[in-house]
């Protein structure tokens, strides 16, 4: 069989966007364009019962929504577009509007108006009031301004939308004959969440001016009255989403880290009541670097909530009655989006070690429907997972993939391959980096160690459980992966990881001395510093349930990779992007530089313009470069 080689990403097709419009299904591919540098997609209209598939439009981005029943296509003028124009999908494009409007979210509401949300800035929150000539004296100014920062917010950036100083999501309503723009949410109110049941707009918001309140609170809009007011005023939850069931107001929230699982409480008289207890957060968690684009994580149907979480190593689909779940879906795998056309359920997923595809649920059937992504993989050698455990406080489970034409009387090299979050998951699914390295001849590891999702709360307890109960799991795991595997050369071994990954890669390097060589990815050093200059910072104390206090700054400096560099011996490669603003680039450069200073070989390979996404939606030539450093140092270092 051939193996799987390093630019074999670049033929994948990632799906999103799943949808239903005329009783078929809609979806969004993504293909990288390298000539470009960059991806295109297209929007198909797919028919499940004659396989037919139709490619509707190509773009270099497609956003679009379906609403009264019209497909509508969102196209922004240019980056940092200030208008959108609005397109309605019939046999061709046809213009709707323009509006001055940088509209993130577009929502079927009455007969008379749509309702989007849009991006504003509070230094100019009637811009879409304005005539020419006031928006040209504008954009002179932002012009004239460009070299330099001016920050009086917090958070004032955030990773991937970049410096966010200013700017909000804010609520409109768009009159659908004169396409007229009333505002309906104030300039300083963040909208995090639209969720409208007939007449009735409910928004998670948060509502602030300079410093963002940490906790955001539910409103409603009335039609009527043409007022929006507050229904419940949050100051102890961490509320997720919100949720229609049985024509009832829901929030997922919880009453102890916003990491913690999610409980539904009903919205009602201004309060909140507990209706059911749950550990589950409710998202797909199941880790992939074969993705790109939104897929949806819940919707009302007939009253239930469909609605994704994860469950030990696999995402499945839950209907919610209000009362109890039932699983919809239940295989190895991750189920990635999902629809309903009638009562038939349609999901994307990964399955059977395959990429995406789309596929029909009947009871507990499963049918391919597509073979998308079926022609690439044909004749490669895909490793198969192997399960292994071992025991830590609770059993931690993980897999083994063996090499491309093992030889049981041979030695192989192996890598340890960390995930991100912390609470995020691995799976059963198919990753391109492990499979490129198990073609190249290694043995390639992988578990969910505490503080990993499907588990519980317990489990994932991140204040407890990291740099401590973690590293003891991986330890234990890659005792067990040699005790399993004797093929495995103990004096050859490799470790890498992303985000938390790159952190537990870091925590690894200055407590042993067993790996030959490691490659830390997007990664964090020094928890004390980091709390004070990332986009995640302002989260980090409520996430670990914790006030910042001397205490805290302690723990912090305790659980520090960068306190224990002194240990450090491994050759160490950093991978690090320079607008990446959850695991900021200073994270890398500290460890770094301490390990230069002790003669550790080291080195940075340095993405300029990208972010905390590099590995997943980063540049197709970053991604290549990227994977291409971290496979080189390996091999450099166990030959």
């Amino acid at each position: 069989m051939k193996p799987i080689e390093l630019d074999l990403m670049l033929k994948y097709r990632y799906l999103s966007g799943l949808n239903t419009y005329q009783d078929k299904l809609i979806y969004i591919d993504t293909l990288a364009d390298i000539g470009n540098n960059d991806y295109t997609q297209r929007l198909h209209h797919f028919d499940p019962i004659t396989k037919e598939d139709h490619i509707l439009l190509e773009d270099k981005r497609v956003r679009y929504a379906v609403v009264d029943d019209a497909l509508m296509i969102l196209k922004g003028q240019s980056e940092g577009f200030y208008e959108t124009k609005v397109f309605c999908y019939d046999q061709g494009l046809t213009e709707e509007c323009e509006l001055p409007l940088m509209i993130q979210e577009m929502h079927g509401y009455t007969d008379q108006y749509y309702f989007v949300t849009a991006t504003s800035f509070v230094d100019c929150p009637d811009y879409h009031l304005m005539d020419e000539d006031a928006k040209k004296a504008y954009h002179a100014q932002k012009e004239k301004n460009k070299d330099y920062l001016v920050l009086d917010e917090y958070p004032f950036f955030y990773n991937g939308a970049g410096f966010i100083n200013g700017s909000r999501n804010n609520g409109f309503l768009i009159d659908k004959k004169d396409h007229s723009i009333t505002r309906i949410t104030p300039c300083t109110m963040d909208v995090e969440q639209v969720l409208i049941d007939g007449g009735k707009i409910f928004l998670l918001a948060n509502d602030y001016q300079s410093m963002k309140k940490m906790w955001s609170s539910i409103y409603q809009y009335d039609i009527h009255t043409k007022e929006l007011s507050c229904i419940y005023k949050n100051e102890s939850l961490f509320i997720s989403k919100i949720v229609m069931i049985k024509g009832k107001l829901h929030a997922l929230a919880s009453e102890k880290t916003c990491i913690s699982g999610k409980s539904f409480y009903e919205v009602k008289d201004g309060q909140l009541k507990c209706v059911y207890e749950s550990e589950w957060m409710f998202y797909n968690s199941i880790g992939s670097d074969c993705r790109y684009g939104q897929c949806k994580n819940s919707l009302t149907l007939n009253g239930d909530l469909y609605i994704l979480n994860t469950v030990d190593e696999r995402s499945v689909l839950n209907r919610f009655d209000g009362k109890e779940f039932t699983y919809m879906t239940n295989f190895e795998g991750s189920v990635d989006d999902f629809t309903f056309i009638d009562d038939r359920l349609y999901i994307i997923a990964m399955k059977d070690m395959k990429l995406q595809e789309i596929y029909q649920v009947k009871k507990d059937e499963v049918i391919q429907l597509t073979n998308i992504n079926e022609e690439v993989l044909k004749d490669r050698y895909i490793a198969r997972p192997k399960r292994i455990s071992c025991f830590n406080l609770h059993e931690i489970r993980g897999w083994v993939l063996k090499p491309i034409d093992f030889d049981p009387d041979k030695k192989y090299p192996m890598i340890l391959d960390i995930h991100g979050g912390p609470k995020t998951a691995y799976g059963e699914v198919f990753y391109h980096e492990m499979q490129l390295w198990a073609s190249k001849g290694y043995f390639v590891i992988f578990c969910n160690p505490h503080c990993s999702d499907g588990r519980g709360d317990e489990f994932a307890d991140y204040l407890k459980h990291y740099g401590a109960t973690d590293y003891d799991d991986l330890m234990m795991f890659v005792d067990r992966a040699i005790e399993v595997y004797p093929q495995i050369d103990k004096d050859r071994l490799c470790v890498t990881g992303g985000s938390y990954g790159g952190y537990m890669t870091n925590w690894i390097i200055t407590h042993t001395d067993r790996f030959k060589a490691a490659v830390s990815q997007r990664s964090i050093s020094n928890r004390v510093a980091d709390f004070y200059y990332s986009d995640y910072s302002y989260d980090t104390t409520y996430e670990n349930g914790i006030d910042l206090n001397a205490e805290a700054i302690e723990l912090f400096w305790d659980r520090s990779p960068l306190k224990y560099v002194e240990n450090a011996v491994t050759p160490t490669l950093f991978i690090q992007s320079t607008e990446d603003y959850r695991c900021p680039f200073p994270e890398a450069i500290q460890l770094f530089s301490a390990l230069k200073w002790k003669g550790v070989e080291t080195r940075i390979c340095g993405f300029i313009g990208e972010n905390h996404e590099l590995s997943r939606s980063g540049k197709p030539e970053h991604r290549l470069r990227r994977l291409e450093e971290i496979t080189n140092w390996m091999e450099i270092h166990v030959k």
